[in-house]
């Protein structure tokens, strides 16, 4: 299902997709040269696909308890706009604030940092699921099937990262530079 924004100044320009049923996913540390000092890489995967990656500080994956918060399927959101090469957004996993929130009475520093997922919640109240950034996805333009539609585009996009019919971003871009 997508939803384009409202007009509202604090949401980010772009369309929104959720998926209907809950996905299940593993997330994992991931050995990769491209990972900042500090940080680990950490992919997820649908099966034995990835289907994103992302960087995360160290003392996040260290105490984030990755296979408590994906011990169950959970919903995906992609957040999407025009952009880059084409169109570009961030997939994130429907978590339980709880599992990403350490054992002990306070929460660690980093959960601040972690976007919320805000249902309907009392003043005060704390929202108890948060949004965890499994990736950025990508499509060229060229490769775009609804270029007068975002939303039913990130839509399509989703649901061929969930299906495999994807390629790399890199491979498409420098098909593009070569004129392949």
């Amino acid at each position: 299902m997508s939803e384009p924004n409202a007009s509202d100044d604090s949401v980010p320009d772009g369309t929104v997709t959720l998926t209907t049923t809950p996905i299940p996913l593993s997330v994992r540390p991931i050995a990769d040269e491209r990972v900042p000092d500090g940080q680990v890489g950490v992919a997820a995967y649908l099966g034995d696909r990835m289907i994103a990656r992302n960087a995360f500080p160290a003392e996040f994956v260290e105490q984030a308890r990755l296979e408590e918060l994906f011990s169950e399927p959970v919903p995906l959101v992609f957040h999407a706009g025009v952009g880059g090469p084409g169109i570009e957004g961030t997939l994130f996993a429907v978590v339980s604030r709880a599992a990403l929130e350490a054992e002990e009475d306070d929460a660690e520093p980093w959960s601040a940092s972690v976007p919320s997922f805000e249902p309907v919640v009392g003043e005060g109240e704390e929202p108890p699921q948060a949004l965890l950034p499994l990736g950025m996805l990508v499509r060229v333009e060229r490769d775009r099937k609804f270029p007068d539609d975002l939303a039913k585009e990130a839509a399509d996009l989703l649901q061929s990262v969930l299906t495999g019919k994807t390629s790399e971003v890199i491979d498409r871009l420098l098909d593009d530079l070569l004129g392949t």
